[in-house]
């Protein structure tokens, strides 16, 4: 942003009141806002922090050469930094280090394991790993029979292949071919050396073991044939000849989409039994599973609810509005992360009753060594808004102490370890998410709408032959009705949760009630049926019996159109229609068509305001406004998670649908609390709105808040008050002479400069250039007069652009960290009137010293196997890089506050 363009923000800025955020890594009460309610009142408390609610992170094991010195030291760094557990995923090794490697498994593995267990225990930290080196799932103890089968067709008939694939960045004693994904068979001989050895561990030693996202080759499998006979009762193989050909008419091209909809329906199932066997086998060791369906070419939202904890991931970068937020072409991947995948696996959370979905967060966020904490946290409230409530880092990488700067590394990662300048600087960024996670884990998803996704409809296809459903091309859902109906919700402030085929017949209607209750206890207001080409009748009747029962279906635009696949074909088709006949619909015309089925409604339109409408099921308004929520029930009140990821501010009573009493703000930045300003509005039948709380909020854009309300005899008594402030003059910019001194760092410490005029320090050449560390920056300044009648009750300090962080100092007291968007906390309680000291801490990203690395010819990618590839999987030569902007570029103002109580 050009300095002309944040002039333009900050007057757009100041056009309204904004809380006060002191950004800190833990809240002190220097810190804390003024807060009336007299001496006894109290703040409203935060919930419990345990390990699960801070976050966690992946720890690749180059080579698996690790010691019991260097883990207790990562470890103990780990927990000094605020997280909660680690997932342990062994790779390939460093080169020059082949003597310290230790093979997968071994007897001296085992026993750095159990070492780590141990420490991480102590600590306080959970541990989780993957069963396997690298990804995917395979190893030397796979067997020819059991390894990766292709489909190939010869003269008419299947004649399945090896795919020769093995395994990606595997570990020493890790290398082998991949495993079948579709057969249990294969997996449990597999399992047998993870069985032996996990038993030579303590019970509860590792949490979960940890399936990466399906990135296997295979399509076909020994046991499918069988198998696709039993579930559809005819022979695939009859009809090879004609799925090798290129359909000659229309019909042909139907008939082969519903046969490979068979295929691909009994290929889901097979990968599903692994899963769960895979699922079961992790409770028999003593733990726990997390797994990462995408990718598979099955029903994600089943595939996700087989695990304890579903698990999906964010690779690349999002671009927000959020003004001075950087996201340029020359330091992000291709990828874009996509919201509404993400929220398929806090769905089958959601559906399923699991406490937890997690996520795999900032896989290629930017370019190496180009991600600051201010660039995550957009990504991760967007994270948040899905239901994703507990958080991976990809990740970091253990590095023995002896090992040069900048240590052993990971191709694809944030570089999230101690030798990243900003390390100390990620206890604050760790904070946010745990304070975070303490309310997302709490309650139960409150969420109005059940959403059908379709997934025959992607099956039903004449192309290809499996239909894998990833991160890496999203089209398959943001393209396709159930995403764009699922998009039209979010932005009218409805809220959703996807569902299967399968998750609905275990859906049940609560007696007398019209509501739905899933197997997980969680209950929704209807059902949601998007534009549908082709439904299974057992579907469609389970609907229709649900609507009997009380239940409200919604078809948006039309009734499904046709069954699925190709076995039976007429005979289902005939259920189809007996099913489309229990229900007596008016002819077109309207913009809803309305059935009555027993106790309950079926309705069809192409309207979604007007079908929505005939149902009880609110919408938050404050999405018209840009502001994006993710909502959950508590038993005596709600949690509202509320971000503003837009380029406006918000200042505005904010209508909350609820029948709650009261309500407190928690800014999960700061640790600040406080009971918010309110009203309460009753529901008007008549007019058709529901009751609501209105709260005050203030966010600028970037910023993100916890809105807790209490039923009635819940509220808090004598609780202490949110502050709200306002400006009541323009911002003064601080001028003078600046001292600038690098504290902390390397490769050396620059020497000392002045200046008036805040530009990047690498414009001070020589060392600056290549400097990644810490700088100082001091200034002695005058409080500026306030203006004429107006009444100052505090100061607002605005750093403008940062490059990256910056801890703030005023008269010696620790005002906190600034690390995110946007660079300010108020600072009255440390000034004093006449002269002031402003002291600034900016630590920068560690990009121009590894620019300067390879400038000079310094060896620092020596890994075996990939070893070092940049953003686009091209080797990285960081030499070519432009120079970073580093330290406080500014503008830096002050100004005057109004405090509203």
């Amino acid at each position: 942003m050009t300095r002309s363009s944040f002039t333009l923000v900050l007057a757009m800025l100041q056009a309204v009141s904004f809380f006060s955020i002191h950004a800190d890594d833990e809240p002190r009460p220097s810190d804390a806002a003024p807060q009336s309610g007299g001496d006894t009142a109290q703040p409203p408390a935060w919930p419990e922090t345990t390990r699960v609610t801070r976050p966690w992170t992946r720890w690749w094991w180059p080579g698996s050469a690790v010691d019991e010195a260097n883990l207790t030291r990562e470890l103990a760094a780990f927990a000094g930094a605020g997280l909660g557990g680690v997932e342990i995923t062994p790779i390939y090794g460093a080169r020059g280090f082949e003597r310290r490697y230790i093979a997968f498994l071994s007897p001296r593995y085992i026993e750095v394991l159990r070492h780590t267990a141990a420490e991480a225990a102590r600590l306080g930290l959970g541990v989780d790993m993957a069963t396997g080196t690298g990804w995917p799932f395979g190893g030397p103890q796979v067997r020819p029979e059991d390894a990766e089968l292709a489909i190939e067709i010869t003269d008419g008939k299947f004649t399945p292949k090896p795919t020769d694939f093995r395994v990606k960045r595997s570990a020493p004693g890790g290398a082998g071919p991949v495993l079948n994904p579709y057969s249990t068979a294969a997996l449990a001989h597999y399992l047998e050396p993870f069985t032996a050895a996990l038993k030579q561990l303590p019970p509860g030693a590792i949490r979960a073991q940890f399936h990466d996202s399906f990135e296997y080759k295979a399509n076909w499998a020994a046991e499918l044939p069988d198998a696709f006979r039993k579930r559809h009762g005819y022979d695939l193989a009859a009809h090879a000849a004609m799925l090798a050909a290129a359909p000659a008419a229309e019909s042909d091209a139907d008939t082969i989409a519903r046969i490979k909809s068979d295929y691909r329906e009994t290929l889901a199932a097979l990968h599903m039994d692994y899963v769960r066997a895979w699922h079961t086998w992790t409770r028999s060791v003593g733990g726990i599973s997390r797994e990462q369906a995408h990718g598979a070419p099955a029903n994600l939202l089943d595939l996700y609810a087989l695990s304890d904890i579903p698990e999906t991931e964010i690779f690349g970068s999002t671009d927000f509005p959020i003004p001075f937020y950087r996201n340029p072409p020359e330091e992000r991947s291709r990828e874009v992360p996509q919201p509404l995948v993400n929220q398929l696996a806090s769905s089958a959370a959601h559906v399923a009753g699991k406490k937890l979905a997690s996520s795999e967060a900032f896989t290629w966020a930017r370019e190496h060594f180009h991600e600051a904490p201010s660039g995550l946290k957009p990504e991760l409230d967007q994270l948040f808004l899905t239901g994703i409530n507990h958080i991976f880092y990809h990740g970091s990488c253990f590095s023995p102490a002896d090992a040069p700067w900048p240590g052993w590394l990971f191709y694809a990662s944030t570089q999230y370890n101690p030798r990243n300048p900003l390390w100390h600087e990620f206890a604050a960024l760790n904070a946010y998410i745990t304070r975070v996670q303490s309310f997302l884990q709490a309650g139960r998803p409150d969420n109005g709408i059940l959403l059908y996704w379709p997934v025959y409809d992607l099956w039903h296809d004449p192309k290809g032959w499996n239909r894998n459903l990833g991160m890496h091309g999203h089209d398959w859902l943001t393209e396709a009705p159930a995403g764009r109906l699922a998009q039209a919700l979010i932005d009218r402030g409805y809220t959703f949760d996807f569902v299967s085929d399968e998750q609905l017949r275990t859906t049940a209607c609560v007696p007398r009630s019209s509501r739905l209750r899933t197997i997980g206890t969680a209950e929704y207001q209807a059902v949601l049926v998007p534009r549908t080409g082709h439904m299974p009748a057992a579907t469609l009747r389970r609907l229709l019996d649900l609507a009997s029962q009380g239940a409200r279906i919604l078809f948006f635009d039309a009734m499904p159109a046709d069954v699925p696949g190709f076995a039976r074909l007429e005979s289902r088709r005939a259920e189809f229609a007996e099913q489309l006949a229990r229900i007596e619909l008016p002819p077109p015309g309207t913009a809803v068509r309305a059935a009555m089925l027993g106790k309950g409604n079926v309705y069809v339109g192409d309207d979604l305001d007007t079908l929505l409408g005939l149902v009880p099921v609110a919408r938050e308004t404050i999405a018209d406004s840009g502001l994006r929520f993710v909502r959950r029930a508590l038993p005596d009140g709600h949690i509202w998670f509320i971000a503003n990821l837009t380029d406006k501010p918000y200042s505005d009573a904010a209508p909350l649908v609820t029948e709650d009493a009261a309500a407190a703000l928690y800014d999960p930045l700061s640790g600040v609390s406080g009971m918010a300003r309110y009203s309460a509005a009753r529901a008007d039948s008549d007019a058709g709105t529901p009751a609501t709380l209105s709260v005050g909020l203030q966010l600028a854009p970037g910023q993100s808040i916890i809105v807790r309300t209490y039923a009635g005899e819940a509220v808090p008594e004598n609780a202490a008050s949110w502050t709200y402030s306002a400006p009541v003059g323009e911002p003064a910019a601080l001028g003078g002479r600046w001292t600038v001194t690098f504290a902390s760092g390397g490769p050396q410490l620059p020497p000392p400069f002045k200046t008036a005029a805040l530009t990047s320090w690498t414009d001070q050449g020589g060392e600056a250039g290549r400097f990644a560390g810490m700088a100082r920056y001091e200034l002695d300044f005058e409080l500026p007069a306030a203006p004429e009648g107006a009444e100052v009750e505090d100061w607002w300090l605005d750093l403008g652009d940062v490059r990256e962080t910056a801890r703030v100092l005023v008269n010696g007291r620790d005002v906190g960290l600034l690390w995110c968007l946007p660079f300010r906390a108020r600072i009255g309680h440390c000034l004093r009137p006449g002269k002031n000291h402003l002291a600034i801490e900016v630590t920068n990203l560690a990009a121009n010293r590894i620019r300067d690395l390879d400038q000079r010819g310094v060896v620092w990618k020596n890994f075996h196997e990939i070893n070092f590839v940049n953003a686009h999987y091209k080797p990285l030569d960081a030499g070519l890089w432009p120079l970073q902007p580093s330290g406080l570029l500014g503008p830096v103002t002050l100004t005057p506050l109004k405090v509203e109580r």
